[in-house]
């Protein structure tokens, strides 16, 4: 017997299960096919979600629509599947210098820093355990996503529902006519949500995409007990009250992308070497982070093909980029929307980036 289905989404990663939550959220069906062995980014990530970030402290790309979405979108899971993944905590960075302090306190006062700077600290929290010579600033409206609590609960219920088939994905039964099939399934659309196994995609080849390895670790601390994520080189995310943190993250393009490195976890040690109290190290993961050339995702529908879409290269921001850019691709799908510049796919192709680089 045929099953008809609006979507078929491919991968129940992070960004697979936003998606298809937006499309239930739409009114419209879906089924997922998903390999359910192979490891993913999104279950290793620490799930950050931070309004101000990198080295130079800046607001993060789109911040306040992003906010917006996200502060509904998750709330409402946790509500519609009685679990608790979504976990608002501030962040805490402390100072390495009298410039900083004096730059972010004299950049307090412009309007787009309002709702997120919660506030200064002249003289630091955390004394005990950080280096508080130039104090530090909290952050407001961040957190983290407990992202295998999250794919988890969401997995459970499409179980249930007869929404999941186990299994890997295989182009050869997918038939493009009026409607596409696979085995015996028809559906209206589908969308590649793979993650890292992008590279396999038949239907994306000119997409650059930029996979990055990023390793964490689980570490205990003897003393120290956090209720803010500290952010200093890196980030201590305390998950519980008896000193557990994970501790992240690396970022490198290497060979070896599927297994944990000493190189890594000594570069991790080194992010918490400021910190003044003992800790073990529990657990140390790696995952693959399906980035792109520009850290901007791939959103859109193939050229050739008007009904296979893809949704990608969410890389480390998949928690907050998602609910946003999810909706943004079902609009355009069904109703015609324009994607922003950013994300398109015809931005540049890597051939492209080859013509311009030989160029120059």
């Amino acid at each position: 017997m045929t099953e008809k289905v609006d979507f078929l989404i491919v991968g129940q990663g992070i960004a697979g299960t936003i998606l298809a939550e937006t499309i239930e959220n739409n009114g419209y069906s879906y089924k997922i096919i998903d390999d359910g062995t192979l490891k993913n980014s999104s279950r290793v990530a620490g799930g950050l979600y931070n309004p101000i970030t990198g080295r130079k402290m800046v607001k993060t790309w789109l911040c306040d629509i992003l906010w917006d979405k996200l502060d509904d979108f998750y709330p409402n899971f946790d509500l519609k599947y009685s679990t608790n993944s979504f976990k608002p905590i501030n962040i805490y960075f402390p100072f390495d210098s009298q410039e900083k302090q004096t730059d972010w306190i004299s950049a307090s006062a412009d309007s787009k820093y309002e709702s997120y700077i919660s506030s200064f600290h002249p003289e630091g929290i955390y004394e005990q355990y950080i280096p508080n010579d130039f104090g530090g600033m909290e952050i407001q409206r961040s957190g983290y996503l407990d992202i295998p609590v999250f794919l988890d609960a969401f997995k459970e219920q499409i179980k249930l529902d007869n929404k999941l088939m186990i299994e890997t994905f295989d182009f050869n039964q997918l038939q493009y006519e009026d409607e596409l099939t696979y085995k015996n399934l028809k559906a209206k659309h589908i969308i590649f949500a793979e993650g890292n196994k992008v590279e396999n995609n038949p239907y994306f080849p000119t997409l650059d995409f930029r996979p990055v390895k990023g390793e964490l670790l689980l570490i205990k601390f003897k003393n120290a007990r956090f209720n803010h994520i500290i952010n200093k080189n890196g980030f201590i995310l305390p998950i519980d009250d008896e000193g557990n943190c994970k501790l992240g993250a690396t970022y490198e393009r290497v060979e070896e992308m599927n297994s944990p490195t000493q190189k890594g976890k000594n570069q991790l040690l080194e992010k918490v070497e400021y910190i003044d109290d003992e800790f073990e190290i529990l657990e140390h993961w790696s995952g693959i982070r399906p980035a792109t050339f520009d850290r901007r995702p791939f959103i859109g529908t193939s050229k050739d093909y008007k009904n296979i879409h893809i949704f990608n290269g969410l890389g480390a921001k998949g928690v907050s980029l998602g609910p946003y850019f999810a909706e943004l691709l079902i609009q355009n799908i069904i109703n015609g929307k324009e994607l922003p510049r950013e994300v398109r796919l015809d931005r540049l192709s890597k051939q492209q980036r080859i013509n311009l680089n030989t160029k120059g």
